[in-house]
């Protein structure tokens, strides 16, 4: 996806967040502001950049004068002078999102990853505005972002939205197949021989909620025929199946785990399926397996905790102490607090179970009121 951005500077920081007029600048600041606007207008980008600073060495706190300069210099692809212009902005403008992604677009171009990744999710939460280029390309790099953080999932979560709202670019599909591949690296960093498998796994896993069943497992088992051991291939399959043909999906997850016997979401995620079937001691060993590898994994630490809480009660220590580990290790989880809930209710500690289902429920309502993964 490109990085450029249909913005045009003309419009103003305050109306693309509110839909309210740009507030005016400070009267001892009118006539170079004016000159400034004027001198942009007329793409005299260098004079104008030189009289909004002007402007802001006699008004430092005048938040549209750094909006200006940030994309001016965006446009420029000048990335750090962007970057320093929208650091002086979002304090001045914390609640409105594009600020923070300039900030996040700059950082990225700058190489500043951790912080991309911080000022991307900012402006997600905070609401990006729906149509506009800025958003498409705020969302495209924190997918990128977050496919070379291990974060695959979370990639996947924004590929798809952009799908969802008929961005059609091949690199979001490249983006897509890199994550379901669970390679933590950047797309250009993918070796070539790869990129074919990619680009057509990413374009059936974004294609999945506008395909018929029988064609997207007909292009799982084509893919399957050309690339029978590559790694997490067997896995993104059987996510699909596990929804549809489960028993098909349990056979891909332990094809998986022929393939790559520490393949952590396929250990996971075959130890939960057992759960839900109501077979703890299936369950068991591959929820195990996945601590031993993963102790600090909270997927796995969890999934532990429950099978434990489902086998009988002379494991429920156990399973509490596995479920408190998940919780420390986030907290923000309400699933974890609602089966430590349980635990604690089953181990008599009424008021501890008290405390984790009233954390429950203020999780679940927080949950409730906001979907932050999502343009507003």
């Amino acid at each position: 996806m490109s990085r450029s951005v249909l913005f045009s500077v003309s419009v103003l920081y305050a109306s693309i967040a509110s839909g309210q007029p740009a507030p005016s600048p400070p009267p001892a600041i009118a006539k170079l502001a004016h000159a400034a606007a004027a001198a942009r207008e007329a793409g005299r980008l260098d004079e104008a950049i030189k009289l909004y600073r002007q402007a802001l060495t006699l008004a430092p706190n005048w938040a549209e004068g750094w909006w200006q300069i940030g994309t001016i210099h965006y446009g420029r692809d000048e990335y750090p002078q962007c970057r320093d212009a929208f650091k002086k902005f979002v304090p001045l403008s914390p609640k409105l999102s594009p600020g923070y992604a300039f900030l996040g677009l700059c950082e990225f171009q700058a190489k500043e990853f951790a912080p991309s990744v911080a000022h991307l999710e900012k402006a997600v939460q905070l609401g990006l505005p729906n149509g506009e280029q800025l958003t498409d390309v705020a969302l495209f790099h924190l997918a990128v972002l977050h496919t070379r953080g291990g974060d695959f999932e979370r990639a996947l979560q924004y590929c798809a939205m952009l799908t969802k709202k008929s961005v059609s670019d091949p690199s979001i599909a490249a983006v897509a197949g890199i994550a379901a591949l669970r390679r933590p690296i950047f797309p250009h960093e993918l070796p070539e021989p790869d990129r074919d498998l990619a680009a057509r796994l990413g374009n059936l896993l974004l294609s999945i909620g506008s395909r018929p069943a029988e064609e997207v497992i007909a292009g799982f088992e084509e893919l399957l025929s050309q690339y029978p051991k590559t790694p997490s291939l067997h896995y993104s399959y059987a996510t699909f199946l596990l929804v549809n043909l489960p028993d098909k999906g349990v056979e891909q997850l332990k094809k998986e785990l022929e393939i790559s016997p520490d393949h952590l979401p396929a250990l996971i995620s075959l130890s939960f399926e057992y759960l839900k079937r109501g077979e703890a001691g299936l369950a068991k060993p591959y929820a195990e397996k996945a601590v031993t590898i993963a102790p600090r994994s909270f997927a796995a630490r969890a999934c532990l905790g429950r099978v434990l809480l489902e086998t009988d009660d002379k494991d429920l220590p156990a399973a509490i102490r596995e479920l408190e580990a998940a919780a420390k290790l986030a907290p923000e989880s309400p699933q974890v607090h609602f089966s430590l809930a349980s635990a604690y209710s089953r181990a008599g500690r009424k008021d501890l179970a008290a405390r984790e289902r009233a954390e429950f429920d203020r999780l679940q309502k927080l949950a409730n009121a906001s979907n932050p993964a999502a343009p507003k």
